[in-house]
């Protein structure tokens, strides 16, 4: 499913070169910043698509199925595949959606998870609301190549 690919190890590669590049020259100290990236990008996006995607239930928030089937294998469309990508991209960028994921990284998922020190809440808050609006991006920018490697339409 979607999750899957997204946590992928390519994928997680991929998204985490895109934050080094577009996120971490906008903070103050761009070098830690891609520093922790690379350490630590793999589990803050297991804590956040597995939260927001299937915990979250985008699928029910989206109005567009009963819990988790969206992905699930059935017969989609390219139209319908597209369009829930981009409802998810535009979730995954609205303020709330950006304070929740902050809230949920700073608590036992990431920050309370074994190895983190005490700045990992402050780290979470600069830069989660900058990563989260880069990675809905990714969505849109990918949504044809998504479409076809995960559900196999476009």
């Amino acid at each position: 499913g979607l999750v899957d690919h997204l946590l992928s190890e390519a994928s997680l590669a991929e998204q985490g070169e895109i934050l080094k590049a577009i996120v971490c020259p906008q903070l103050e100290d761009p070098d830690a910043c891609m520093a922790a990236i690379d350490m630590w990008f793999g589990d803050m996006a297991s804590c956040i698509y597995n939260h927001f995607v299937l915990e979250g239930d985008v699928c029910a928030r989206l109005g567009l199925c009963k819990k988790a089937s969206i992905f699930t294998p059935r017969d989609w469309t390219c139209e319908e595949c597209t369009d829930v990508l981009a409802r998810t991209s535009a979730y995954m960028s609205e303020p709330e959606t950006i304070a929740e994921a902050v809230e949920y990284l700073q608590g036992d998922c990431f920050c309370g998870a074994e190895g983190h020190t005490d700045d990992c809440p402050g780290l979470v808050s600069t830069v989660l609301p900058i990563a989260l609006p880069v990675l809905s991006g990714v969505l849109v920018d990918q949504t044809a190549e998504l479409c076809q490697e995960v559900l196999g339409v476009c």
